[in-house]
């Protein structure tokens, strides 16, 4: 099911390969002058098939091919989004507890009635990985906080609390993952958002599968040419 990495080629060329070509930290393959990103990269025995991590393997070998060497991409949370048209559902990180392993905890929230189903895995007091089905409004703070490995603290009590469900959408639909349109888009820009990163990150945009990236850019660069202080809203057509 899914893509697999055509790498019969480097095979034959001599390039160490496993299920996918064999990566580095700096995404350098068994030959020096070779390095991958993408699918067809294997990082410690894992295969990332989202854009978001061949982003962050992109800018990570940028980096260090325009010479900072200290640049090393150190791997991507996995994550997988299924969009139905009246169910999320998505999964986060690492979702399975080992047997007998007492440093994992689980904590769970059902309401059969909304149909929510929410199943956060804990480890040493940070969120490791998450299930949300029925709402998946919070997978934008649970991946910042799998990926910044951020201690739960008093945070954890959060994780057992229903949530007040999707933000509305206002305008045309931008970002199906987090339900985001372009009237979310422009009223953070008019809020003071004046940066593209600070923008998905608050709006929640561009943070699952990342195909939406391209067009909250023109939304973003658009809108800035007008003034973030501009009030109206503009109906844009791709």
């Amino acid at each position: 099911i899914g893509t697999r990495p055509n790498i019969d080629l480097l095979k034959l060329a001599g390039v160490q390969c496993s299920r996918g070509v064999l990566v580095n930290e700096y995404l350098q393959t068994s030959d020096p002058h070779i390095f991958a990103i993408g699918e067809i990269a294997e990082f410690h025995e894992k295969l990332y098939g989202i854009t978001a991590a061949a982003e962050q393997q992109a800018d990570s070998l940028a980096k260090y091919m325009s010479g900072d060497w200290s640049s090393i991409y150190s791997g991507s949370v996995i994550m997988n989004i299924l969009k139905f048209e009246d169910l999320d559902i998505c999964s986060i990180g690492d979702i399975f507890v080992p047997a007998n392993d007492v440093t994992y905890e689980e904590v769970v929230f059902t309401d059969l009635s909304l149909r929510y189903y929410k199943k956060c895995i804990v480890r040493h007091d940070r969120l490791i990985g998450a299930i949300l089905i029925g709402d998946k409004s919070e997978f934008a703070e649970f991946r910042m906080m799998i990926e910044d490995r951020i201690e739960l603290s008093e945070k954890r009590t959060e994780l057992l609390r229903s949530q007040t469900g999707k933000q509305e959408v206002i305008g045309r639909l931008v970002c199906s993952c987090n339900h985001v349109g372009a009237g979310n888009l422009q009223e953070a820009i008019n809020a003071g958002c004046a940066d593209f990163n600070e923008l998905c990150n608050e709006t929640g945009a561009g943070l699952g599968c990342g195909s939406c990236k391209p067009e909250v850019m023109d939304i973003f660069k658009e809108r800035q040419k007008k003034g973030k202080n501009a009030t109206e809203f503009t109906t844009y057509t791709y």
